[in-house]
């Protein structure tokens, strides 16, 4: 009786679930949510005819939903209905929906991310749009995407970020450059830096943290202690990001600060970077924890120390001179097209 009651997703009819959502009498299932993935074009057609007749917490509530329902499930994909968000009317909507969407790992849809970072009539939407951004710079300088769409990327960055009036804009801009090895990017961070605002700071850091460039080590290691405890927190993301090993007795200290988030970040980087007594100090805090959150993070960063120590075991200069030469003159099988010829 109670499997009729409650049917499985793949039980309900795309018509049914469109009848659900439009039902405002009645909160929408958790259970039909999954009914949302992988849209066919057909359903997407009739979802963009019902769209408009939906309140706007309806709407609000089925991409936040989706967007819950999608974290760490890689199975689930609400591409469709985040697309037919970017159009709503509502800003939030459509800020839900570009903070799904730039997460979906799908280089196609940067087009419609650049075309919100410059058009967007809301600033928050706008300064989402360029942080997804980031994305296709990194995937770009990992020769995952054309160079021509790295560019146009990055060229759409460098505009935001030198022309557009609202400074959240301008921040994530700069953030997203971050990944980026345009030779003109180092000097915008430093600028950011050097300015006399704690935000355009705390940008500067986030993207030194992105950019795999030693020469930031000083300027990190000099904001671990930041009287400001969201620069301290940056400042602990990046030295972890940047692997700075001079960072490690300033790290485990920040391990006994009162801010949650800025002990998480140090954890955090801690087991990227790694090193004697790094372990003792992740499982001493882990000990005394009591926050469930807290708990599942430092389980996580626990794994990822033994990762990066297993990493730093294989690395290549920790082979024998005999090793090497095996590997660079190995023994193949010998090619008979390759034998001289007899005489």
């Amino acid at each position: 009786m109670d499997d009729e009651l409650n049917p499985s997703p793949g039980e309900v009819s795309f018509e049914e679930l469109l009848a659900a959502l439009q039902d405002e009498t009645q909160p929408l299932p958790s259970r039909l949510l999954y009914g949302f993935s992988g849209l066919q074009s057909a359903e997407v057609d009739a979802l963009r005819s019902a769209w408009g007749g939906l309140s706007q917490p309806r709407r609000l509530g089925l991409v936040e939903d989706l967007e819950n329902l999608a974290e760490g499930n890689a199975v689930l994909i609400f591409d469709a209905v985040n697309l037919l968000a970017l159009d709503d009317e509502d800003p939030r909507v459509r800020l839900t929906a570009v903070r799904a969407l730039w997460t979906a790992e799908r280089p196609e849809f940067m087009g419609r991310l650049l075309d919100l970072m410059h058009n967007d009539p809301a600033a928050e939407v706008r300064a989402q749009a360029a942080a997804g951004l980031g994305q296709y710079v990194l995937w770009g300088e990992l020769d995952e995407i054309p160079e021509g769409d790295l560019r146009q990327a990055e060229a759409g960055l460098l505009q935001a970020l030198q022309s557009d009036g609202d400074e959240l804009v301008q921040r994530r801009a700069l953030e997203a450059l971050g990944y980026s090895s345009r030779p003109e990017v180092p000097d915008l961070i430093e600028q950011a830096y050097e300015r006399d605002d704690d935000d355009w700071v705390a940008s500067a850091l986030y993207a030194m943290g992105r950019s795999a460039d030693d020469r930031w080590t000083r300027p990190v290691l000099d904001r671990l202690k930041d009287a400001n405890t969201e620069l301290s927190r940056e400042a602990a993301r990046s030295a972890g990001e940047l692997e700075i090993s001079e960072a490690l007795p300033s790290l485990v200290e920040l391990l006994q600060d009162e801010d949650a988030e800025l002990r998480l970040a140090a954890a955090w980087s801690l087991s990227q970077i790694g090193g004697e007594g790094v372990e003792e100090a992740l499982e001493e805090l882990l000990e005394r924890s009591e926050d469930d959150e807290e708990i599942e993070l430092l389980e996580d960063a626990l794994e990822n120390l033994a990762f990066t120590h297993e990493m730093s075991e294989m690395n290549i200069l920790d082979f024998s001179p005999e090793a090497l030469d095996d590997l660079a003159h190995p023994d193949l099988p010998a090619d008979e097209d390759d034998e001289p010829d007899a005489d």
